[in-house]
C-alpha cells in the first residue's frame, strides 16, 4: 500500500462511527505484571524485576484471558477495572508460549463485578470492520477502529512457534498488548504488537482464543497439535531432479525429524510432501484454507487437529508415492538439541572450584543481546540454529562451560567461556543429567574435557571444599548446583 493509500484509509477509519458501549460493556481490564526473570549468566541469581501493563478481557465469573508474552514470569499480577482503576489480584491459571495465551483467574466473582464477560464473535473474516479498546491515562475507554489487512501464518512476536496471525490497520495508537478487538461487539481477537510507524499491528483471531477456551474448559489441557518435522520449499528445479519430483508441480521437502516425534516414526529426510490432510501443498508450502485463502501449510496442523489426531500424509520418497499416517503431539521444549526456553525456566547447573557448567539454550543465547548472532560464540550459534532440533538420540543436549569465577583454584581458567564439554572426570557427558552423575561419583569435578582444546582443566581435590566456600561466600550463592528432581 502506498503511503497516500495509508493516509486515506486511515481518514475512513477515522471518521467511521463507533458502536457506543460504556466501559462496563468493554469486558476489558488492565493488566500490570511484577515479573522476575533467571538471570542466564548467573543461573543462581535472579535478575532485578520488572513491570509489564497490557490489558485482559473478561470471558467467565473469575477468568480473564490474555497474552502469556505479557504474564511471562510472573510474581504478581494485579488486574484494574476502568473508570475505578480498583485494582484485582489475580493468579495466572494456565499459559501458553506456543499460541501465546494466558488465562488469569480471580477469586471470586463479584471481584469483576461492573465488567461485563465477552462472548467470543461468530466469524471473523477480512471483510469485516473491527473495533479496538484499550484505557487511557485516566482509566477511561479509548476505541479506535480497524481494517484487516493481512492474514498469515507467522512467527509470534516474542516466541519462535508460528501462529495465525491478522495484521490490522488502525486510527488507535495501541499502548499495549492483550487489548481486545471486538467484531460487532463481540471479541474476534487480542493484539499482539503494534507498530506506531506504519499505525499496524498483529492479532491474535479468534480461532486461536476459540480453541484455547475449549481447551480450558475441557481439561487437562492439551495445547497445539505438532508434527515435530523441519521443511523447505523445493523450487530449485535442480533439487526437484535430484528427489525425482521434476514432471509434477507441488511438494516441500521434509529436512529432518525430531526423535521420539510422529514425524519422527513416518518420515524420513528428502521425503517431498505433496499432500498433508487430503490438501495438496505448493512448492513453497502454502495450500488454500476454505476460510482464510492462502496459507502456510502449518496451520493445517495446528488449527484444524488436536494433539493425538492421526494424519494421512502423501510423500513422494525416492520417486514413488507413499500414503502415510503421522500422529501429532503436543510440541516439547526437551526434545530438542537446544531448547529454546523461552519462558525463561531456571536452568540446571553446577559451579564448582569456580567452574559453571550448565545446558546450552536458545535462551542464554539471546541474553547476548538482540544481535545475539553475532555477539554469541559462533559455535554455539551454530549449534542452535541449524542443529537444534537434530539430537542423534533423544534426551541429548550441548553442554557447555559458561565461564570461571576467578578463585586461587582456578588460575589460568578465567579465559575459558562458552565451550562445548565433551567429559566430566573422564566420563563421556551428553546432557546435565551426566555432568551431575560424574561428579557424584567422584565426590567433586576434578577434570572437564572441552570440545575445542586437546588440554583438560585440572582442579585440585583437596582444595575443592575451601574453594567453594570462599566463591559461595564471594557471589553470594544459596546453592551451588540446581538438578531437577526426577520422578
Amino acid at each position: 500500500m502506498t503511503r497516500r493509500g495509508v493516509i486515506l484509509a486511515l481518514a475512513a477509519l477515522a471518521l467511521a462511527p463507533a458502536p457506543g458501549h460504556g466501559a462496563a460493556d468493554s469486558g476489558v481490564v488492565e493488566v500490570e505484571v511484577v515479573f522476575q526473570e533467571h538471570d542466564s549468566f548467573s543461573p543462581w541469581q535472579k535478575r532485578p524485576p520488572g513491570v509489564r501493563r497490557g490489558y485482559g478481557v473478561r470471558v467467565s465469573e473469575n477468568q480473564v484471558i490474555t497474552t502469556e508474552s505479557l504474564v511471562r514470569n510472573a510474581e504478581l499480577v494485579e488486574l484494574r477495572k476502568p473508570r475505578t482503576g480498583e485494582k484485582i489480584p489475580a493468579v495466572v491459571q494456565i499459559s501458553d508460549c506456543q499460541c501465546n495465551l494466558a488465562c488469569l483467574r480471580v477469586r471470586g466473582a463479584a471481584a469483576l463485578e461492573g465488567v461485563r464477560p465477552l462472548e467470543l464473535c461468530a466469524r471473523l473474516a477480512a471483510s469485516n470492520r473491527v473495533s479496538i479498546l484499550q484505557l487511557d491515562e485516566t482509566s477511561e475507554i479509548q476505541r479506535g477502529e480497524g481494517q484487516i489487512m493481512r492474514i498469515s501464518v507467522s512467527q509470534l512476536p516474542r516466541a519462535p512457534h508460528a501462529a495465525l496471525s491478522f495484521t490490522l490497520l488502525t486510527d488507535l495508537n495501541v499502548n499495549g498488548e492483550g487489548a481486545p478487538v471486538l467484531c460487532e461487539g463481540r471479541l474476534a481477537g487480542l493484539m499482539m504488537s503494534y507498530n506506531w510507524n506504519t499505525r499496524t499491528g498483529h492479532m491474535l483471531p479468534l480461532p486461536a482464543l476459540r480453541r484455547f477456551l475449549r481447551d480450558l474448559d475441557e481439561p487437562p489441557y492439551r495445547g497445539i497439535a505438532a508434527a515435530g518435522f523441519i521443511w523447505s520449499n523445493l523450487v530449485d528445479p535442480v533439487n526437484r531432479t535430484y528427489l525425482k519430483v521434476e514432471g509434477r508441480s507441488g511438494g516441500i521437502q521434509v529436512l529432518a525429524c525430531l526423535p521420539g516425534s510422529g514425524a519422527g516414526d513416518a518420515l524420513r529426510p528428502n521425503d517431498v510432501v505433496v499432500e498433508w490432510d487430503g490438501c495438496a501443498l505448493d512448492n513453497l508450502g502454502f495450500y488454500d484454507d476454505p476460510d482464510f485463502g492462502r496459507l502456510g501449510f502449518p496451520y493445517l496442523i495446528m488449527g484444524h487437529r488436536e494433539p493425538g489426531d492421526a494424519v494421512p500424509v502423501t510423500v513422494v520418497r525416492a520417486g514413488l508415492e507413499t500414503n502415510l499416517t503421522v500422529r501429532l503431539s503436543r510440541y516439547r521444549d526437551e526434545m530438542a538439541l537446544v531448547p529454546d526456553n523461552v519462558t525463561g525456566e531456571k536452568p540446571e547447573y553446577l559451579v564448582d572450584g569456580g567452574l559453571v557448567i550448565r545446558e546450552l539454550d536458545g535462551r542464554y543465547l539471546a541474553a547476548h543481546g538482540a544481535e545475539w548472532q553475532q555477539e554469541a560464540d559462533s559455535r554455539l550459534v551454530h549449534a542452535f540454529l541449524p542443529r537444534k532440533f537434530s539430537p542423534e538420540k533423544p534426551g541429548e543436549r550441548v553442554v557447555i562451560l559458561t565461564g570461571v569465577l576467578p578463585d586461587a583454584i582456578n588460575v589460568g581458567y578465567q579465559r575459558f567461556r562458552d565451550e562445548v564439554v565433551t567429559r566430566v572426570n573422564g566420563q563421556p557427558v551428553h546432557k546435565m543429567a551426566d555432568v551431575f552423575q560424574a561428579v557424584d561419583r567422584e565426590q567433586g569435578l576434578h577434570r572437564v574435557t572441552l570440545k575445542s582444546f586437546g588440554v583438560d582443566l585440572i582442579l585440585d581435590a583437596d582444595q575443592l571444599p575451601a574453594a567453594n566456600r570462599r566463591l559461595a561466600a564471594a557471589y553470594r550463592m544459596s546453592e551451588m548446583r540446581f538438578q531437577r528432581k526426577t520422578e
